[in-house]
């Protein structure tokens, strides 16, 4: 029955790529998940998929929140 996929969503075990927070702008929010445009490119063999965007999960928000803001500003750390 077709091609089995690797594993993914917000739930794996990931690596932080970045020892200092990134800036970007939230470019879409869909409930659960989003996808952010960093200020300046993320410098990681990875960075390209996706036309450079990156994902967000709800589970990886802080302070409360439950969802972002499309155009808003943002700070983040990269975790592969």
């Amino acid at each position: 029955k077709g091609r089995s996929r690797p594993p993914s969503g917000p739930t794996l075990s990931r690596a932080r790529v970045t020892s200092e927070p990134v800036t970007g702008e939230v470019t879409e929010w869909k409930g659960k998940y989003g996808w952010i445009r960093p200020t300046v490119p993320v410098e990681h063999p990875q960075a390209a998929r996706r036309q450079g965007l990156i994902y967000v999960s709800m589970s990886d928000l802080q302070g409360g929140l439950e969802a972002l803001t499309v155009g808003s500003l943002c700070q983040f750390h990269v975790f592969c």
